[in-house]
């Protein structure tokens, strides 16, 4: 029985979906080498989709703060 409501993003494929082409778009403009732009594509990508799932996830009680 799946939540209706409820969606879930995976933002490191988002991010490696849209750096690779882009790093590679980048790699022929400044490099002339799509290999070096796809690898730093797929970087950007990760590290980019990493923090849009570590932004978009619900705050986790990690006992930094006192319970009251």
């Amino acid at each position: 029985m799946a939540d209706e409501g409820k969606t879930s993003r995976n933002g490191i494929a988002l991010g490696i979906a849209l750096g690779l082409p882009f790093g590679a778009v980048i790699g022929m403009l400044l490099f002339d080498n799509i290999a070096i732009g796809t690898g730093l594509g797929l970087v950007f990508g990760l590290v980019l989709g990493a923090a849009l799932d570590a932004r978009s996830s619900p705050e986790s009680d990690d006992g930094s703060e006192e319970e009251r």
